[in-house]
């Protein structure tokens, strides 16, 4: 790793950190975006997959408690996140297919670990979870832009995390 890497993974780490604690309104996060992107930024799977994953593992800690199932889920989404979107290499049907996953793995465990109507949940999490899709789609937005603006206006043609 060389140091314009360091530094950039760095900042990254710092935003998305200060994104989990700074209290934006409910599932609308840059999170699942970043996990979606991860393959755009860099070609190492492992930080593709632990850096969105570690984030989240990292600041539940300082953030009100989650019931351990669902943090276990949460942090799966996020590792598998972007080898599904290395798999689809679409940013619309990578938000669409990540959402809808989160959506059923997520609202299944809130299902376990507190009973109820599997249904009930289902249709109680449509709105969060739409808010989630809207918010993952615009920061999607937002980085292809500045990923565009950056190759744009840069000397070589690597990932930004690679360079």
């Amino acid at each position: 790793m060389n140091l314009f890497m360091n530094k950039s993974l760095m900042l990254l780490i710092g935003l998305l950190i200060i994104s989990r604690m700074i209290g934006l309104p409910t599932n609308f996060s840059p999170m699942l975006a970043v996990a979606i992107f991860m393959p755009r930024l860099t070609s190492r799977k492992s930080i593709q997959s632990f850096l969105p994953a570690g984030v989240m593992l990292l600041t539940s800690i300082f953030l009100p408690p989650v019931d351990l199932l669902i943090l276990f889920c949460i942090i799966f989404i996020f590792l598998i996140t972007p080898i599904v979107s290395r798999q689809i290499n679409n940013l619309v049907y990578s938000c669409i297919s990540n959402v809808l996953l989160w959506f059923f793995v997520v609202n299944g465990a809130v299902w376990i670990s507190g009973g109820g109507s599997l249904i009930e949940i289902y249709i109680a999490a449509i709105p969060f979870d739409f808010r989630l899709l809207l918010s993952t789609s615009l920061y999607l937005l937002l980085f292809n832009s500045l990923e565009k603006f950056v190759k744009a206006h840069s000397q070589h043609n690597k990932k930004i995390l690679d360079s």
